[in-house]
C-alpha cells in the first residue's frame, strides 16, 4: 500500500481552509432571532449566527412567521417535552430564497429572491408513507420538524431547511401574509379532504381561530353548504361570517347543539373540531348518522376525550385524526387557490407584529384577540 503525501497535505490544507472560512462566516454573519430560554419563559430577542446551508439545504430570508397555538403547547412542554435552550420555534414560514447548498437538486428551478413557503413537515420522500401519499406520517419527519424539533424555525431573520420542505409561492401572493398557508390553511385543507368534503355537504366548524377560519374560507371555496361556525368570542364569529360562514353560533350565549340542529335537522355531514383542546362532546351530538368528525387540535398528550360508545356505534360515525398536511401535494394546491383568489390570506391575518413584540403576540393569542397574527422579520 502506498500513500501520496502531497495529496494528503493538500487535502488537509483545503479542509483547514474550509473550516477557517466557516468560522469566519459564523463570526461575520449574525441575525436577529426569538430564542427559547426555558419552559413558560418569554422568548428572548437576541443576535445569533445566521445559519449556513449545508448538504441539501436552502437558506431562506424570512418574510413572516405565523403565531400558532401549537407553539404554546410546544413552549409549555406539552408536545415533545422540554425544548433545548436556544432553540428557535416558528413553524409557519414564508420568505425568499437566499442561498443554495452544494447538494441542492432544485427541481422547481428556484432562484435567489424567489418567494417560497417552508413546510414544517420534512418528509424523507422515499419511505412507504411518502410513497403512498401520506408524507405527513413519515417516521423520519418525527425527529426533524421545522420550528418544532430538530430544525430551528422561522422566528428569525433567516432559516436553513432541507429543500424538500421548500415550496414555490405564486408571484401574485404577498409573502408577508402567506405564512399561514404553511400551517393554518394546510392543516385545514388536509382535514377537510380527509373527511371527503365535497360541494353540497354541510359542515360545522368548532373553533374560529386561525385554523378554523382558514377552514371556513376553504369550505366556501370547495362549495360546502351550510357552513356553521361555533366559537365563544363574538368578534371571531363576526369575522367567520366575513370569511364565508353561513351561520355563526356563540357557544356562551346560545345552546350550540339546539341551534345547529335547527339549521340541520339530521345533523352535519362533517364536523371539524379545531379547538386546541378538543373534547368531541358537541361534535358527537351534532354529526349526522353516517357522518364524519375530523380533529386537528392537538391538546397535548394529557388531553383525553370521552366517547359514548353506543352513540358512536349506532350512528355509524367516522372519527378522523388529521396531522398537518402533505407538503408536496397540499401546499401547491393551496398556492393555486390563493393565486386564483379563491382564498384570501390577507383576510385571515388580523394582526402584524414586529419581532420585539413577539411575546405580546403570544399573550394576545392566549386572550383570543387574533384570528391569525404574523411576525414580520425582513
Amino acid at each position: 500500500m502506498t500513500y501520496n503525501l502531497n495529496s494528503n497535505v493538500i487535502y488537509i490544507k483545503v479542509t483547514v481552509l474550509k473550516l477557517h472560512l466557516y468560522i469566519q462566516y459564523l463570526k461575520n454573519n449574525r441575525m436577529k432571532a426569538a430564542v427559547f430560554k426555558g419552559m413558560n419563559l418569554p422568548l428572548e430577542i437576541r443576535e445569533v449566527p445566521t445559519p449556513f446551508p449545508r448538504g441539501d439545504e436552502i437558506l431562506i430570508r424570512v418574510a413572516s412567521t405565523g403565531i400558532c397555538h401549537s407553539d404554546l403547547h410546544l413552549i409549555n412542554g406539552e408536545l415533545i417535552g422540554p425544548l433545548p435552550e436556544g432553540f428557535i420555534i416558528g413553524h409557519e414560514i414564508a420568505g425568499w430564497v437566499e442561498e443554495f447548498a452544494s447538494n441542492v437538486k432544485n427541481p422547481y428551478e428556484l432562484r435567489k429572491g424567489d418567494p417560497v413557503l417552508v413546510s414544517w413537515i420534512v418528509p424523507c420522500g422515499i419511505c412507504k408513507y411518502c410513497a403512498s401519499g401520506k408524507e405527513n406520517y413519515c417516521k423520519q419527519n418525527a425527529s426533524k420538524m421545522v420550528g418544532i424539533i430538530g430544525i430551528n424555525g422561522g422566528h428569525a431573520e433567516y432559516v436553513s431547511v432541507p429543500e424538500i420542505a421548500v415550496i414555490p409561492l405564486g408571484k401574485k401572493i404577498d409573502p408577508y401574509y402567506s405564512s399561514p398557508i404553511a400551517c393554518a390553511y394546510g392543516t385545514a385543507y388536509n382535514a377537510l379532504k380527509s373527511a371527503k368534503a365535497t360541494s353540497g355537504k354541510s359542515v360545522v366548524i368548532i373553533g374560529a381561530g386561525g385554523v378554523g377560519s382558514a377552514a371556513i374560507q376553504l369550505a366556501n371555496a370547495m362549495g360546502l353548504n351550510p357552513i356553521i361556525a361555533v366559537d365563544i368570542i363574538q368578534s371571531k364569529l363576526e369575522k367567520a361570517k366575513e370569511l364565508g360562514a353561513t351561520h355563526a353560533i356563540n357557544a356562551l350565549a346560545d345552546d350550540s347543539r339546539a341551534k345547529i340542529l335547527e339549521i340541520l335537522e339530521e345533523g352535519a355531514d362533517i364536523v371539524y373540531e379545531t379547538k386546541p383542546n378538543p373534547d368531541l362532546k358537541l361534535s358527537l351530538e351534532v354529526v349526522k348518522a353516517g357522518g364524519s368528525i375530523v380533529v386537528t387540535g392537538l391538546g397535548g398528550f394529557t388531553n383525553i376525550a370521552e366517547i359514548p360508545i353506543t352513540l358512536f356505534v349506532s350512528k355509524g360515525i367516522t372519527l378522523i385524526g388529521s396531522l398537518g398536511y402533505r407538503p408536496r401535494i397540499d401546499l401547491p394546491e393551496l398556492v393555486s387557490l390563493a393565486s386564483s383568489g379563491k382564498i384570501d390570506t390577507k383576510k385571515l391575518v388580523t394582526h402584524v407584529y414586529e419581532p420585539e413584540r413577539i411575546n405580546e403576540a403570544y399573550e394576545n393569542l392566549k386572550k383570543g384577540i387574533h384570528i391569525r397574527a404574523v411576525v414580520k422579520w425582513n
